[in-house]
């Protein structure tokens, strides 16, 4: 294993805490390279009572030496980025960032379709952010996307915008029948002047992390979503519109590295969602809102309150067959302290058969019954915890996750500071 490719990945439904993790691992790294999605994810990164709520530039930024890459895979709308640079400058941060010239750009009629598109899906709708993923990757794989390094060309992009306008337009007005409230004009005019304030960080990342490979820098790869969020392996169509996995490192960022990586999975002590789809584990109301507000799950992009359930197993031990991680680890342990109980989900049954896995079919999923195995809980933990004070009740959770899922936890999370993490093996 090299370790100085170290992954990041939700291995649950997103919202895993991967921000401070991935900021806990970025002071030990010299790149740390965003791979996939866009703003439709969002971190949050908490120090010394500094908080940045971050949705495209990569966690990582309050390190100095680190070089934040927005790597080819990802999506970009550049009013957003302007006001993350803008934010960051305003905290007197460094910014040390590189995006990638093959990044597709989201358009204000990405953002529109995204709208319509979402109000037409009705029930089968993903629970989209509306920040118009789905639209622009739909338009990179229709080729007539917009990329970075058109924007920095004036005539091929007024050229190429002009392709990609009519066509959405003559989408949302001939099938979503409605009006489109962006003109050509106003779009060419404003995002050319985004390209005056991308241009300086604008490069060729393959270039830029096969040198940093050759000289045996340390390369941190982090993703956006989760598991099971996957367009291909996840809760189809409840998935976001890209593949969320380990898989997709290479494509997403432009190297082939062709060598096992450190591929460390995040997950909840339990289970957050905010999509339409089934959710099997979900807690009752009362309990539900207890652990949200106490959680503070509440989307970091939209705001919206996170549906709260039991930590699945099954979907977890899934996300590691489709990851390999090398290791688990577990963040907002403290949430769930004082609990008399604490229930984990070890199997489901379908039609009164069990039915250990993870179904493709949506209906099937709809119908699953969770099977629960219920410990006891622990008490509160220190401000500091210490290797020695890790209750063991706490200690026989984490055994049960590592025998039901297939792999070693190495560290548990028990408080929003980055400091309040710790390594247990």
């Amino acid at each position: 294993m090299n370790e100085n490719l170290v992954v990041i990945l939700g291995a649950q439904w997103g919202d895993e805490g991967k921000g401070k993790i991935t900021d806990y691992f970025a002071s030990q790294a010299d790149f740390v390279v965003r791979f996939q999605g866009g703003n439709n994810a969002g971190h949050t990164i908490i120090l010394d009572h500094k908080i940045l709520k971050l949705h495209l530039i990569p966690s990582g930024v309050l390190h100095s030496t680190c070089k934040l890459v927005i790597g080819n895979g990802v999506v970009i709308d550049p009013r957003v980025l302007q006001r993350e640079i803008e934010m960051i400058q305003a905290q007197e941060l460094p910014l040390n960032l590189a995006i990638s010239d093959r990044a597709h750009l989201i358009m204000p009629y990405h953002v529109e379709m995204d709208y319509h598109l979402t109000n037409f899906q009705n029930e089968l709708a993903a629970g989209s952010t509306r920040s118009g993923i789905a639209p622009v990757y739909a338009d990179k794989l229709y080729r007539h996307g917009l990329r970075i390094a058109d924007l920095l060309n004036k005539d091929l992009f007024e050229k190429r915008l002009r392709k990609s306008y009519d066509f959405n337009r003559a989408v949302i007005e001939k099938v979503f029948q409605q009006s489109i409230k962006h003109t050509f004009e106003e779009i060419l005019t404003e995002f050319l002047s985004y390209g005056e304030l991308i241009k300086p960080y604008v490069v060729n990342t393959t270039e830029l992390l096969s040198n940093a490979l050759a000289n045996q820098q340390s390369i941190m790869f982090e993703g956006a979503q989760g598991a099971a969020l996957d367009v291909d392996h996840g809760l189809y169509p409840y998935t976001t519109s890209s593949n969320t996995i380990a898989g997709q490192i290479e494509a997403g960022s432009g190297i082939g590295l062709n060598q096992r990586k450190r591929i460390i999975g995040i997950a909840k002590a339990y289970l957050t969602y905010v999509g339409r789809g089934p959710f099997p584990t979900e807690m009752e109301q009362e309990l539900g809102e207890k652990v949200r507000h106490v959680g503070q799950e509440f989307g970091t992009t939209t705001g919206r309150a996170r549906r709260v359930g039991w930590i699945d197993l099954v979907q977890l031990k899934n996300a590691h067959q489709l990851n390999q991680f090398s290791e688990l680890i577990l963040t907002k342990i403290d949430v769930l302290s004082g609990f008399e109980s604490i229930k984990l989900c070890i199997g489901y049954t379908l039609n009164g058969k069990p039915f250990n896995q993870v179904p493709a079919d949506i209906e099937n999923f709809r119908q699953l019954v969770p099977v629960y195995e219920t410990l006891p809980g622990w008490g509160s933990l220190p401000a500091q915890l210490q290797v020695d004070e890790v209750p063991k009740p706490l200690l026989n959770f984490i055994q049960k996750i590592e025998e039901e899922v297939g792999t070693r936890v190495s560290l548990i999370s028990y408080g929003p500071d980055r400091n309040q993490t710790l390594q247990i093996k």
